[in-house]
């Protein structure tokens, strides 16, 4: 079996266990996770980067913003970066002049939680090219924006307003290169000065660990 085919076998074996942790949340963690409306401006946010600095959404004023949620252990979020997927999209991101922070949202006594050491680690083994990794242990910055699952994103225009929230393309077997890709799509629309043909979907994936 290839390597990507035992992926897809992970996520077979894992996909009713994620479905029930991604739609079985209590309550009142629902309920304190807040929403962005599309053309809203994106909240301001400073998080501590893997690299030591801290970042602030409002460094990048001017810039296309995506806001990836990400998780180690989650095996959608693998799926995608087994496959290169993420990286090309990240890759494209930044032909086009656009920051990619990634957001590992995991308290640290969560299996999902990166420290900065690992986090290094992480990117030099994916091969990912982010404009910075950001951990938000207390998970206010998810709260902020509504991220409930991993991989979820959201992509601010230059105007700092939001142009799309939801999944990275229409499911875990989609081929980026030739399916349905919505942030490739998003990235072209901004790039080329057109409204976003698709601003907001119901991504799939993992719980983020709040």
């Amino acid at each position: 079996m290839t390597e990507k085919g035992q992926v897809r076998s992970a996520i077979a074996g894992w996909a009713w266990l994620f479905s029930c942790l991604v739609f079985a949340l209590p309550a009142a963690a629902q309920d304190s996770v807040g929403r962005v409306e599309i053309t809203q401006p994106g909240p301001n946010f400073a998080l501590t980067g893997a690299d030591g600095r801290l970042h602030r959404l409002s460094d990048y004023a001017g810039k296309v913003v995506v806001l990836e949620w990400t998780s180690p252990v989650c095996p959608y979020t693998e799926l995608k970066y087994k496959s290169n997927a993420m990286q090309r999209l990240q890759a494209r991101a930044r032909r086009v002049g656009a920051v990619w922070l990634s957001i590992d949202t995991a308290a640290p006594d969560r299996p999902g939680y990166l420290s900065s050491a690992a986090a290094k680690i992480r990117i030099a083994r994916l091969h990912a090219t982010v404009s910075a990794f950001l951990s938000d242990p207390d998970g206010k910055v998810g709260r902020l924006y509504g991220a409930k699952v991993t991989p979820t994103v959201f992509i601010l225009g230059k105007d700092g307003k939001l142009a799309y929230q939801g999944a990275m393309d229409d499911g875990p077997d989609s081929d980026d290169l030739k399916g349905r890709n919505y942030i490739r799509e998003a990235l072209d629309d901004l790039a080329a000065g057109r409204p976003v043909r698709t601003v907001e979907t119901r991504p799939y994936g993992c719980a983020v660990e709040y």
